[in-house]
């Protein structure tokens, strides 16, 4: 049997580094399998321009691991610690990272089934997950911990965290079909002149959710709390919040179909140069909500209190206030086809 065969099912784990292993088949033999040196560390582990079938590292330290120009159907590391992983013009059917400790990984003009098919992270610490001109069918992230999660001119259909810890997600010029966060803890969440059909977020922590010059279908809260939230030049269809605290909601030059805010609690709302369809607050509390240049179809609080409500050189086709509590409701320079009062409790209207 030619050891050259076995290329086929290869398993990096402590088996090729057994004495008794290498001296059956000879370093000069066994190099031709494993490029590198021949201790139970390798550093670097390299292939390029290789067939791979099954690619397995189970409870190995590698130092760097890197595929060039490589095609892998089956990428599997459980139990192992890398410090740097890097897929350049790779073809990987499925990459599965289960309880592994990788510092780096990057993916390079990879692709997993036709392109990266399935890219799966269980109970993963990784420092930077970086996607560059990559396309991923399914990213799922499993009680993962990522410092960075980064996609430059990616292509992913589905994109799932679930009880995640993620510091960092930046999505730029990046398109995703779908995007997921469950009981997920992210410090920043940001999209730039990125496509995203759905992003949901439920029961998720986020600090900073940000969305320049993106394009979004469907935006849903779901329980979940977010510091900052700002929509700049984004085109939004639907955004919703449902039992959501968010302290700064912002949305400048955004286009959003839907926003609804039900049962939410946002300190400070603003739109500005913002068009919006139907902007609908059920049983929602807000300190400010201020609208300045903006242009709204539907408006509509219901059970809503809020402290501040400003309106200035805005266009209003519809406002209704509906058993709600404003502190103070001004309108300045404002254009409103109608305006309805229902059991409604204002202490201060201004119409300037």
């Amino acid at each position: 049997m030619e050891w050259e065969e076995l290329i086929d099912s290869l398993a990096l784990n402590d088996v090729l580094s057994d004495p008794l292993i290498a001296s059956l088949i000879g370093n000069s033999e066994r190099s031709k399998l494993v490029p590198g040196p021949t201790s139970s560390l390798f550093d670097p582990t390299s292939l390029t321009d290789a067939l791979v079938d099954s690619l397995a590292l189970t409870e190995a330290d590698a130092d760097s691991l890197v595929l060039t120009d490589a095609l892998v159907d089956s990428l599997a590391l459980k139990d192992a610690l890398i410090d740097s992983l890097a897929l350049t013009d790779a073809l990987a059917d499925s990459l599965a990272l289960t309880d592994a400790l990788v510092d780096s990984l990057a993916l390079t003009d990879a692709l997993t089934d036709a392109l990266v098919d399935s890219l799966a992270l269980t109970e993963v610490l990784v420092d930077s997950l970086a996607l560059t001109d990559a396309l991923v069918d399914s990213l799922a992230l499993n009680d993962a911990l990522i410092d960075s999660l980064a996609l430059t001119d990616a292509e992913a259909d589905s994109l799932v965290l679930t009880d995640a810890l993620v510091d960092s997600l930046a999505l730029t010029d990046a398109l995703v079909d779908s995007l997921a966060l469950t009981d997920a803890l992210v410090d920043s969440l940001a999209l730039t002149d990125a496509d995203v059909d759905s992003l949901a977020l439920t029961d998720a922590l986020v600090d900073s959710l940000a969305l320049t010059e993106a394009d979004v279908d469907s935006l849903a809260l779901n329980d979940a709390l977010a510091d900052s939230l700002a929509l700049t030049d984004a085109d939004v269809d639907s955004l919703a919040l449902t039992d959501a605290l968010v302290d700064s909601l912002a949305l400048t030059d955004a286009l959003v179909d839907s926003l609804a805010l039900t049962d939410a609690l946002v300190d400070s709302f603003a739109l500005t140069d913002a068009l919006v369809d139907s902007l609908a607050l059920t049983d929602a509390d807000v300190d400010s909500l201020a609208l300045t240049d903006a242009l709204v179809d539907s408006l509509a609080l219901t059970e809503t209190d809020a402290d501040s409500l400003a309106l200035t050189d805005a266009d209003v086709d519809s406002l209704a206030l509906a058993e709600a509590d404003a502190d103070s409701f001004a309108l300045n320079d404002v254009l409103v086809d109608s305006l309805a009062l229902t059991d409604a409790l204002v202490d201060s209207l201004a119409l300037t």
